[in-house]
């Protein structure tokens, strides 16, 4: 049997299967699946506090305007060891009280990713993903990447997390760019780049151990080319979305967050388990959805919305 028949073998058998089903049975199996996660994830909150990362940043960006290094700010183990850019983007947190931080950050974050699923047309139970479920509980400001994005704001999106630039480069959005970089010159001279550049080498090794080697594909380098074919048949569009959690080292859980404008169902039930390999196979079944042409649509996974 040859590959081609082998694929059409194959995309005729899953036809079949979802034949047999309701529309909405997958979206229900799926919505499950993400609860599921999503209370082992949230159980330890039982006993600990919410909004450990948003508690972080604001100390450091606290630090900052105190005139202190923000890279020498720790939360027990863990080390603050975002860019310069992110200090700029939490100082409207850091003149308010710790807890109202923490809140505004989840309130903001949970408001601007409702608004992000109606733009990209997605029902409402895609909130319960695994990814956004751990970056919200964590107030981390990640929660503010997806609805930035959508929204076209992605020169904002960049300073609060460095590498949301890679969606609109990929994209290739000019306009973007150059609005990044311009902001990026004209606030230079107000950030503590020098202390950042002296700090690197250090931060990348914290970096690398926080996160326990990380979640992408540079975890096994073995994936990286894997995660890089899986991209480029996929499309530009959709990779734009996925490169970060496929090839950004050092990564978090939460990155997958980002997936969601170009995430089928089968891919969203992959990478919403906390895994090492779970991103570059997210990707993998993404580009052979998308080779296969199978399905056309998926029931609340559209495609990557154009502009957003």
């Amino acid at each position: 049997m040859t590959p081609a028949l082998r694929a059409r073998t194959i995309q005729a058998r899953l036809d079949a299967l979802v034949a047999r089903y309701p529309a909405w049975g997958p979206a229900l199996v799926v919505t499950l699946w993400f609860l599921a996660i999503d209370a082992l994830r949230l159980r330890p909150l039982l006993t600990s506090t919410v909004g450990f990362d948003g508690r972080l940043y604001r100390a450091a960006t606290v630090a900052w305007l105190d005139g202190g290094d923000p890279w020498a700010v720790y939360s027990g183990p863990i080390r603050y060891a975002a860019p310069p850019p992110s200090l700029l983007a939490m100082v409207p947190f850091a003149l308010v009280p710790e807890d109202v931080a923490v809140v505004a950050i989840i309130a903001i974050g949970l408001a601007g990713t409702a608004w992000a699923l109606r733009r990209l047309g997605l029902p409402w139970w895609w909130l319960a993903f695994p990814p956004f479920i751990d970056a919200l509980s964590n107030a981390n400001p990640q929660v503010f990447l997806l609805p930035l994005l959508v929204a076209g704001a992605a020169p904002v999106a960049v300073f609060v997390k460095a590498y949301a630039a890679l969606v609109p480069l990929i994209r290739w959005e000019v306009k973007a760019l150059v609005v990044t970089a311009v902001l990026l010159v004209v606030t230079a001279p107000f950030l503590p780049w020098v202390a950042y550049l002296a700090a690197l080498p250090s931060l990348v090794a914290t970096l690398q151990t926080q996160s326990d080697g990380g979640m992408s594909a540079w975890v096994t380098p073995i994936l990286l080319p894997i995660g890089a074919i899986a991209l480029v048949v996929m499309g530009r569009e959709r990779a734009a979305w996925w490169s970060v959690p496929v090839l950004w080292p050092s990564t978090q859980w939460y990155y997958a967050s980002m997936v969601v404008p170009a995430a089928t169902l089968p891919a969203a039930v992959v990478v919403a388990v906390p895994h090492p390999l779970t991103a570059t196979l997210g990707a993998v079944v993404t580009a052979w959805m998308v080779w296969a042409r199978w399905p056309p649509r998926q029931a609340g996974a559209g495609d990557p919305v154009p502009g957003a």
